[in-house]
């Protein structure tokens, strides 16, 4: 028989439920009022609350989807056992803490590192009080004994000691006193401390051995000095040309290194070279600035911040630098009247040439440190056409952005033909062949304009006279220069 079908099973009498003595295999879902075990249920899983079962061994496992609530009070017969297992408490930091904890409430606080209890009013460790230290102020003194920190933190505790302990050599050394503000203030006063154990961390012990410790937090030494005043550190630079010779410099009181480094972006930058930014470089060890000055279209300055450290103490200074748009005017000559030396001045012109013609008359050419003169005088017996010159031994390159050109004549006269200067090519002596020139223009200073195509290019200087018989010619100059007229001297 494979099927039994039937509204009600019983036992013979009809008084009992039926034996089943090998065991009863049930499919799908089955309802029961009441289920009366004589020995045990084998389950591979129980659904359900729980409420009810009573009688379930600790080793005894119910996954319910709930929360296990015990009531009454806690024997040996109704504890949790979790000696096979783990035990999960509540894990956060201080900020996580519930505010509607229950009294008795237990958790673990990353913040602290420490288990806590709600006591009913305030969250409290569980065994040693955990101080903490957020920040301390000042963070560097000059390393006397007695100068006030004050500690910032939480879990303060009245009678709590402060200690100074060194990142070099991890020495500890106790604080000259201690006060107690409040749980999250303490001040300490300091002992002696050296540079050479700096930086100090700051460490607060409370009375039950709660401990915490503030690393590398206090520096020892004194700020660098600066040696080299605020403001400009260089003006008038040419733009376009090496720098050179310029540096700020500090010193350390407590004999320490010194490193140099900009805190704007302005020296070192190149970020928008040339409008806002100088490209050059700060050499971090001696201070120098070194690099090509910017191609700046106007004159410009350049404002930055440079900071001088110890390691551990900074100290900031503004400074600037003037870039030119202009080049410097050049002084062919420049004799006493105008602060030069003329003839001692070698910085341009080396020396000077003279050169002339026809032996029947007299001439010549010199140079002092007043002016430049030459003359030339003729007889009877000279022909015309005669000429005297006097031409700077060296040639010198006009600078690409010069476009005047200014002389200051100090005397001179003509008898016949004229006299006149400007700049000649070829090789010393062979000036008289000159690539520009201006004559006749009297006494005082006169400018001109520099053709376009001679900037850039080297010239000897020249003045001269051309005269026929009988002439009496000649020219004296107190300064020759070129310059941009955007930088007139």
């Amino acid at each position: 028989m494979s099927r039994i079908r039937a509204n009600q099973i019983t036992n013979q009498s009809a008084d009992g439920a039926p034996v089943v003595q090998n065991g009863l295999i049930v499919t799908g879902v089955t309802t029961s009022t009441n289920i009366s075990v004589g020995q045990s249920v084998t389950a591979t899983n129980f659904y359900g609350s729980g409420v009810g079962l009573v009688g379930v061994a600790s080793t005894d496992y119910i996954v319910t989807g709930t929360a296990a609530t015990f009531t009454g009070p806690v024997t040996f017969s109704n504890k949790v056992d979790v000696t096979d297992g783990d035990f999960n408490l509540p894990v956060g930091n201080s900020l996580a803490r519930n505010n509607f904890a229950n009294t008795g409430d237990f958790r673990y606080n990353t913040t602290t590192g420490k288990l806590e209890l709600y006591n009913g009013t305030v969250w409290e460790n569980v065994g040693n009080s955990q101080p903490l230290i957020n920040n301390i102020s000042p963070t560097s003194f000059s390393g006397a004994a007695g100068t006030s920190i004050t500690l910032v933190g939480q879990n303060f505790v009245s009678g709590a000691n402060v200690h100074f302990v060194s990142s070099v050599n991890g020495s500890s050394t106790a604080a000259g006193s201690v006060a107690f503000v409040n749980s999250g203030i303490l001040t300490a006063t300091t002992p002696v401390l050296t540079t050479a154990g700096e930086p100090y961390g700051v460490k607060v012990t409370n009375p039950d051995g709660g401990m915490t410790l503030l690393e590398a937090a206090l520096d020892a030494g004194t700020a660098p000095t600066w040696t080299t005043p605020a403001g400009s550190i260089g003006s008038g630079i040419q733009k376009d040309t090496a720098i050179s010779g310029i540096a700020v410099t500090a010193t350390d009181p407590d004999g320490q290194t010194i490193t140099y480094s900009e805190v704007t972006s302005v020296l070192t930058s190149n970020a928008d070279t040339p409008a806002s930014t100088m490209n050059l470089t700060l050499n971090s060890s001696t201070g120098a600035i070194t690099g090509t000055a910017p191609s700046v279209s106007a004159d410009t300055t350049y404002n930055f911040t440079i900071r001088a450290s110890d390691g551990v103490n900074t100290t900031d200074r503004a400074f600037s630098l003037g870039i030119m748009a202009a080049s410097e005017p050049l002084y062919w000559f420049r004799g006493s009247a105008h602060g030069g030396t003329g003839a001692s001045d070698t910085s341009v012109v080396t020396g000077w040439y003279t050169s002339g013609n026809d032996h029947r008359s007299s001439g010549g050419g010199n140079a002092n440190n007043d002016r430049t003169y030459v003359y030339k005088n003729g007889s009877s017996r000279t022909g015309v056409g005669i000429h005297q010159y006097l031409s700077s031994n060296n040639s010198v390159t006009i600078p690409a952005d010069h476009n005047k050109f200014r002389v200051t004549v100090s005397s001179y006269s003509i008898s016949s033909h004229g006299v006149h200067f400007g700049w000649g090519g070829g090789s010393q002596g062979n000036s008289s062949r000159y690539s520009v020139n201006w004559t006749n223009t009297g006494n005082g200073t006169h400018t001109y304009d520099i053709p376009a195509s001679m900037p850039g290019n080297a010239y000897h200087f020249t003045s001269g006279v051309n005269c026929g018989q009988n002439c009496n010619n000649q020219i004296q100059i107190t300064q020759a220069l070129s310059f941009n007229s955007a930088n007139p001297p």
